[in-house]
């Protein structure tokens, strides 16, 4: 499957609105798949995100605020979250695709983050409109076996290296791109997230048609301790599962995450009120505290 191309972000505001966005990719240790967190926080009232029709609901890892609509009718190649509050975060897994990712002949990679391609308007790479982004953040995370070795931006900003991480900072920004160079110390690293296709993303107000792009964070599942490849027995192996410790009998979703159809934060297989409405305060047994 392949990548998310860069989302571009694009929402109404009112004036002098702050808006702060956080892009953090967590890679795996095959250096190609990830698992990608993207946060928009600002004044305005409503946000849309826009996805590629191929993504579906359940291949959202995880959605907040847990009050959202969600539309995959209206577009024909495109599907929606929307949001009734003043931000939002997402993450979603995704593989970078042969046109991102540069393979030198010493093992290094290097990827970048746009394509070169221009939209009518002139925006590219990393985009907010109308306005710019008052505060961004771009971080990629990696695993032990993966040595960062080079990185830049188009624009200039504050980069902050640490053991496993780098960020980059910039305030009063747009149009943003990025090139990361890295190797992979263990090319038999298996790939550790179940990637879904994505070709177009982004978030916009509710009530326009604009839509907007962003590029698309990853972590290691334990290995395999059966000849099946699937140690806890839930049908889905364990290269491809998310949360390979999930409990026997428990009824699981595609990543081998245990359902949580009324989204209480209780898995389904021990619920014993599977349809709490949204926002209800639950116990350990998915129940509001009146019962």
């Amino acid at each position: 499957m392949r990548i998310l191309l860069p989302i571009l972000l694009l929402m109404i505001r009112p004036a002098l609105a702050q808006v702060q966005s956080e892009t953090v990719f967590f890679l795996q240790p095959d250096g190609e798949h990830y698992l990608l967190e993207r946060s928009i926080h600002s004044d305005s009232p409503t946000h849309r995100f826009h996805l590629d029709k191929q993504i579906r609901l359940d291949d959202i890892r995880h959605i907040s605020p847990a009050r959202f609509e969600w539309d995959d009718q209206s577009h024909p190649k495109l599907n929606s979250l929307s949001f009734d509050a003043g931000g939002f975060t997402l993450i979603y897994p995704g593989r970078f695709k042969d046109a991102e990712l540069q393979r030198g002949a010493d093992g290094e990679l290097h990827y970048k983050s746009w394509n070169g391609r221009r939209d009518d308007q002139g925006r590219y790479g990393y985009w907010y409109s109308p306005g710019q982004f008052d505060q961004f953040t771009y971080t990629w995370i990696v695993p032990d076996n993966i040595e960062l070795l080079r990185y830049r931006s188009n624009h200039q900003g504050q980069w902050t290296r640490r053991s496993n991480s780098v960020s980059f900072y910039a305030e009063k920004v747009n149009n943003l791109t990025f090139e990361m160079s890295y190797r992979v110390s263990d090319a038999d690293a298996a790939p550790a997230v179940t990637t879904v296709a994505a070709t177009e993303a982004g978030e916009c107000p509710a009530d326009t048609p604009l839509i907007a792009a962003v590029p698309a964070p990853g972590t290691a599942p334990a290995p395999s301790a059966n000849a099946a490849g699937d140690t806890d027995r839930d049908a889905v192996k364990d290269s491809d599962d998310l949360c390979p410790g999930t409990p026997q009998g428990a009824r699981v979703d595609r990543t081998g995450c245990p359902l949580d159809t009324d989204r209480d934060g209780v898995p389904d297989g021990v619920d014993q009120c599977i349809a709490t409405p949204e926002e209800t305060a639950v116990d350990g047994r998915g129940c509001g505290s009146s019962r």
